[in-house]
């Protein structure tokens, strides 16, 4: 276990209800923790902890270490913009190369000292009269801090499918982000439920390692191009090079996010690319009953396109068989369909994705504000929401990282304009000397009317995406993911607004 007893205020082997003191806790050891963290330190600002249910940090690449894995846009997006000299070997790179970065990030800015693992947070309380959160681990230790920061991700919990029958399966059964790397799959008959984004890595890599390989799956997924090759040493080492990809990479998520946030709008541009990327679909499939099976008839954009070069291709390969009629249960065999058709099976692949905007999800714990306010409940009555993805009234010194409609296409350019909103809030009242930070009600209020009329132009709310079953949408219809404007909106529009929605106090 890392950790920094003096950071902690509290001496190695802490009991059961000792208190460790704190100025900031940090919950979660993930890409979105570790940069919180890297902008303390960087700030000069050490009374803090990372707590981490984990043994490991990483979170997401921690977690997920199937074969194929790897991340979605090209690496000079995915880092921090402070840290973007790494050895990536690919444009895209693979998930290992990933956790990697984060340990050389961990190291080369100090943090491993302040990360304590094993340290799986149950619940938070605002004390009211000290100003300070109490967070409670599951071991029955007390966090107190002023300020309490909440970095548990999006992807935090597998979901696993609704499906009768599943326990009763006689083979083996594994979630993507559960690999068993241990399991041969030499010989065996395996499917695979889920046609996301993980299956899309994942079935390319599973093809002719096993016997046969059977995909199950309910709604087919866009795939665009994937430019992806070795990186020559010098676009790893040359900084103007890396700026250059990092630029042109933005300016890329930029031009679509604009696209699908102003649909209703301006439904041409996200139509154009659509037929460009359908044009690239139909050539990789060549086979006119695939094609009607693989491209999906609702809009590019309503859920997360995946980049593949051999996702469709795999399905031309005698011992791979796509299966588009329901799942109506498990059996010990196998899977059942609703047309009374037995797939027998030795393995079963879980690619069903991740809990996103249920209850107790995200953050991953109970949060109590004034007036023993539980966020998680509030939300549910009264829709998810959070100034600026960050905030919400009721909850002093409680800020989110990934909030409701704080994400994005590109995970780096949230984080990044999230912790400098967080750091503003910090260090203004540092600055009065004030033990309380609070987002004000009518400014939350007025933000919220600006994000929920935009999310109604949004490519979400149409009706070309009923198909789509997006977990972009939330229990209320709300797009309660991304955010319904462009990356580079964010930075400016927050910057800008500085701390005066905010009462200090």
């Amino acid at each position: 276990m890392a950790r920094n007893d003096a950071a902690l205020g509290t001496a190695a082997g802490a009991a059961e209800g000792v208190v460790l003191e704190v100025e900031v806790a940090i919950v979660g050891a993930g890409i979105s923790g570790i940069g919180a963290a890297i902008d303390l330190l960087e700030r000069n600002r050490k009374s803090f902890v990372l707590l981490e249910r984990g043994t490991d940090m990483g979170g997401t690449w921690r977690d997920n270490t199937y074969p194929g894995v790897a991340v979605d846009i090209p690496f000079a997006s995915y880092c921090f913009s402070y840290e973007t000299e790494f050895p990536w070997s690919r444009v895209f790179a693979p998930g290992h190369e990933i956790q990697a970065y984060i340990r050389h990030c961990v190291g080369k800015y100090g943090v491993a000292p302040y990360i304590r693992y094993q340290s799986q947070v149950v619940r938070a309380r605002f004390d009211e009269g000290g100003d300070r959160w109490l967070t409670e681990l599951a071991d029955g230790t007390i966090v107190s801090s002023r300020y309490l920061i909440a970095a548990t991700g999006l992807f935090t919990f597998p979901k696993r499918p609704d499906i009768p029958g599943l326990e009763t399966f006689a083979g083996k059964v594994m979630h993507s982000a559960q690999w068993d790397h241990g399991y041969a799959f030499a010989g065996k008959r395996t499917a695979v439920i889920g046609t996301g984004a993980s299956a899309v890595q994942i079935i390319p890599e599973l093809a002719g390692r096993t016997a046969h390989l059977t995909v199950f799956q309910r709604t087919p997924i866009w795939i665009s191009p994937r430019p992806d090759f070795p990186l020559a040493p010098f676009i790893r080492r040359f900084g103007p090079v890396r700026a250059t990809l990092r630029f042109l990479s933005e300016l890329g998520l930029e031009v679509l996010t604009f696209a699908i946030a102003n649909y209703r709008r301006l439904p041409v541009l996200v139509r154009t690319v659509q037929g460009a990327i359908g044009q690239f679909m139909r050539k990789q499939i060549r086979d006119p009953a695939l094609e009607s099976r693989l491209l999906p008839d609702y809009s590019l954009g309503c859920k997360r396109p995946t980049p593949s070069n051999t996702y469709l291709g795999t399905f031309a390969r005698h011992d791979v068989n796509l299966v588009t009629d329901a799942i109506d249960r498990i059996v010990p065999e196998g899977v059942r369909t609703c047309d009374g058709a037995l797939h027998a099976v030795d393995a079963l692949v879980l690619a069903t994705g991740f809990l996103t905007t249920e209850r107790g999800t995200g953050p991953a714990f109970e949060v109590f504000g004034r007036g023993g306010a539980e966020l998680g409940h509030f939300w549910e009555d009264h829709r998810r929401q959070a100034y600026q993805g960050v905030s919400v009234p009721g909850y002093p010194n409680f800020f989110l990282i990934g909030g409701p409609f704080a994400g994005g296409f590109n995970w780096f350019a949230m984080l990044e304009a999230n912790l400098d909103h967080i750091m503003r809030c910090l260090e203004e009242a540092g600055k009065r000397g004030v033990t309380r930070v609070e987002v004000r009600q009518d400014a939350h209020d007025r933000f919220m009317s600006y994000i929920w009329r935009r999310a109604e132009g949004t490519i979400f709310k149409d009706s070309s995406c009923a198909t789509a079953r997006s977990y972009y949408l939330d229990r209320h219809g709300d797009p309660s993911l991304p955010l319904p404007q462009t990356p580079w909106w964010r930075v400016f529009h927050g910057a800008a607004a500085g701390t005066r929605a905010y009462r200090f106090g």
